[in-house]
């Protein structure tokens, strides 16, 4: 099994996997990630565009990896240039509550320019006051595969 996990992650690192499959398209790969400390994420919903939504429930061992630094690579798109947009919703709750905490639903919906591959993280956040008042937003953050 190791070494078909090796190979999986060698074919995505691979020139084949980084550059376009399509003339005129780029791919863009979109990772759920969280700095919020006191939140938990539950779920998540990405959609690009007027694609179908990638829904996804968190386990509570994938969830503490999130807390840890971790990333979920939640989809990836062949997309062409130009702006697209990009919509999230979250399900999350206090990371010290019961089974009856109350939940927070941040969303975000934003429009992003995609002229060559892209990695977007869509980053669970919550500091100052709306850490006191136990509220989160949804950051997204780009960054471009350049040599």
């Amino acid at each position: 099994m190791a070494d078909i996990k090796t190979k999986a992650m060698q074919n995505y690192l691979s020139s084949e996997y980084s550059q376009s499959s399509t003339m005129g398209q780029h791919n863009v790969y979109i990772y759920i990630g969280q700095s919020a400390e006191s939140f938990v994420i539950q779920a998540a919903k990405v959609q690009i565009d007027d694609a179908e939504p990638i829904r996804y429930i968190y386990s509570e061992m994938e969830s503490r990896v999130l807390l840890e630094g971790g990333l979920h690579a939640i989809s990836s798109a062949g997309l062409a240039s130009g702006e697209h947009r990009i919509r999230a919703e979250f399900v999350a709750m206090a990371g010290d509550g019961g089974p009856n905490t109350d939940r927070v639903f941040p969303s975000i919906d934003q429009q992003v320019t995609v002229s060559e591959e892209s990695h977007i993280e869509l980053q669970l956040f919550s500091d100052g006051m709306k850490k006191v008042l136990g509220k989160a937003d949804v950051l997204l953050h780009e960054w471009r595969t350049t040599l």
